[in-house]
């Protein structure tokens, strides 16, 4: 009998415990699109249906599992749609998960996370651009493909860890990611004596990035900084090899006053001379303002771009209007003008697909309005 009553207790504990690690997944998603008209001084212009004009179409799977004890696991697969032609983001092919492919464990000392995802240079930007970085308001950041680097938003192979919730309002992450090359000594001690394909090798420093970002947010009140190094992110593979870092820091801060909430954004963008790279930078001011309005929230942004050793900056002035039908569909609409000065020819775009931005003349202007519907799952 008392055998019995062990294993019954025994049993009843397992149960117990299979209870606590309770799991879910949840499929998620946006599907956005509207219709674009962009022009540029010059004559030249362009209409179509765009994708991702106030959200990012995307098709996601995510879960977490209670592990018991204030632990639990996660995992988050996201990947881009072009819905307007019906296909992924990767070259207009398919869905792959290159928005976000991460595993995690959190508690209470934090989250650590693994995996392809965000760069908490580019969070930062995220959450101080009125337009979150989608659509024709947005701040942008201009100044990487200015000066020859790729993608500045994610990071593959990164290792991330955020700070917990219950900071008092301190918030964070830092995030390193292996660029995953094979050591070559003789290309770090020498280039300059190998052949041009040895000289031109990859290194064990290319593709590695460094950040960290730190946040304080109470009450109405927000503000947070951020700093992030990407290794070797401009190279050439020619005959005059070079190779420089990319180097990217912002600080943001915003205010909620209920009836409008204003935010401030600076970004300095550097490349560093290094092997005969010459010295880049890139410096970003924007000052905007969300105001809710009924059913609805208005936005007003103003952007200031000036690249060093250069006169060719220029001016974006953005407004716009999304309309809530529900808490999962909305309406927008949005109107842009960007002013180059000097002989610059930057043109006004952010959409993801099929709206192909004129270039204006050299000093002019490119202009631009979107009507859309975004709906959530």
């Amino acid at each position: 009998m008392k055998r019995k009553a062990i294993l019954s207790t025994l049993a009843l504990l397992a149960c117990g415990v299979a209870g606590a690690q309770s799991s879910s997944a949840t499929l998620f998603g946006v599907i956005d699109a509207g219709v674009a008209r962009l022009s540029a001084t010059g004559g030249a212009h362009a209409t179509g249906l765009g994708s991702g004009g106030n959200g990012t179409s995307r098709l996601g799977f995510r879960g977490i599992e209670d592990l018991g004890g204030g632990f639990s696991a996660g995992f988050w697969l996201e990947g881009q749609l072009n819905n307007d032609v019906g296909a992924g983001a990767t070259q207009n092919t398919g869905l792959d998960f290159a928005r976000r492919a991460t595993v995690s464990l959190g508690g209470r000392f934090g989250e650590l996370r693994l995996g392809r995802d965000y760069v908490p240079t580019y969070l930062n930007m995220n959450q101080f651009d009125v337009w979150g970085q989608r659509g024709l308001g947005t701040v942008e950041t201009t100044g990487s493909s200015r000066g020859g680097v790729g993608s500045y938003t994610r990071s593959s192979n990164a290792i991330a860890y955020f700070l917990p919730a219950d900071l008092g309002g301190l918030y964070g992450s830092v995030q390193y990611a292996f660029g995953e090359q094979l050591s070559n000594k003789a290309v770090i001690a020498n280039a300059a004596g190998l052949s041009n394909s040895a000289a031109n090798a990859a290194t064990e420093r290319t593709g590695n990035y460094h950040g960290g970002r730190i946040g304080y947010a109470r009450g109405p009140f927000d503000v947070s900084a951020s700093y992030g190094v990407f290794q070797d992110a401009v190279r050439n593979v020619g005959t005059a090899f070079y190779a420089g870092d990319y180097r990217i820091a912002n600080v943001g801060a915003s205010f909620d006053a209920g009836v409008v909430k204003p935010m401030l954004l600076y970004q300095r963008e550097r490349i560093d001379g290094r092997n005969a790279v010459a010295d880049f930078g890139f410096e970003t001011l924007a000052l905007g303002a969300t105001a809710p309005v009924g059913a609805g929230l208005w936005r007003a942004q103003v952007a200031r771009y000036r690249q060093s050793n250069s006169r060719n900056d220029f001016d974006k002035y953005s407004v716009g209007y999304v309309h809530y039908l529900s808490k999962r569909t909305q309406l927008y609409g949005d109107l842009a003008r960007l002013r180059n000065k000097g002989t610059g020819t930057v043109a006004l775009t952010n959409l993801s697909a099929s709206v192909n931005a004129p270039a204006p003349t050299a000093g002019g202007s490119s202009t631009g309005y979107m009507l859309g519907v975004k709906h959530s799952f």
